[in-house]
């Protein structure tokens, strides 16, 4: 079995006339960590759907510039955007959602600010590093796309489709699931306290419906990993027969 060639990111920017150049992060990266040479074969992608083979052309201690022949052509992408509004929590929780949601298909992430919220909404620099999971989480697991990430004050700009709700008497997750499949959808998760019951219900008014994962209580940074590979596997993807 060959060797699996290395992914590199090439910044959200296509290849022109069959050349790209990394930046200095992902240079040291490939040249550094990986050892790579000059020759040596990889796969270049945009982050936003377009992939590459490419060939290491030339490389400098901070920049390699590659090749890039044609398209790879492999399809990586779910068939639903599944977007994940998930109440802010702590740095080190939120970096696990960002890369395992990643993973598992998910199209979007938007942290938010609510009454029970773990944390503050995140610095510059705070941001930056999240965005740099999601770009690390996408190279490894081979998606084409890197998630976007928001950050908003209550009430989210955009209703959820579905709000997950631990509290007894609420319908199960697999109900909504049975329901008329979509092509875009928004789960919504609370912090570890919850959702108050007046974010939940103004969250109903504008469209949630309300969905128990069961008669387990789920950590935040858990609950929406769970549905939202739930909701990708019901309805074709991730291992969906």
């Amino acid at each position: 079995m060959s060797a699996r060639r290395p992914r590199v990111y090439l910044g959200g920017v296509a290849p022109s006339e069959g050349s790209a150049a990394l930046d200095a992060e992902e240079s040291h990266h490939l040249l550094r960590v990986l050892r790579a040479r000059v020759g040596d074969e990889v796969v270049a992608f945009d982050g936003a759907g377009g992939e590459w083979n490419a060939t290491i052309e030339d490389a400098a201690r901070d920049t390699v510039r590659l090749r890039v022949s044609g398209p790879t052509g492999r399809r990586a992408e779910p068939p639903i955007r599944v977007a994940l509004i998930q109440a802010l929590v702590r740095p080190e929780k939120l970096e696990y959602i960002l890369q395992k949601g990643t993973e598992i298909g998910l199209s979007a992430f938007v942290a938010l600010a609510c009454e029970r919220a773990e944390a503050p909404a995140p610095s510059p620099s705070r941001l930056a590093r999240y965005r740099r999971v999601l770009v690390e989480a996408a190279k490894q697991s081979g998606r084409l796309v890197v998630p976007t990430l928001t950050v908003a004050a209550w009430p989210p700009a955009a209703g959820a489709s579905v709000v997950l709700d631990p509290a007894e008497g609420v319908p199960p997750f697999a109900s909504f699931l049975a329901g008329p499949k979509r092509s875009e959808v928004s789960i919504a998760v609370g912090p570890e306290g919850g959702l108050t019951p007046a974010e939940i219900e103004d969250l109903e008014a504008r469209g949630a419906a309300r969905a128990s994962l069961g008669p387990r209580v789920l950590r935040a940074e858990t609950a929406g990993v769970v549905a939202g590979a739930l909701l990708l596997h019901a309805w074709g993807d991730l291992g969906a027969i």
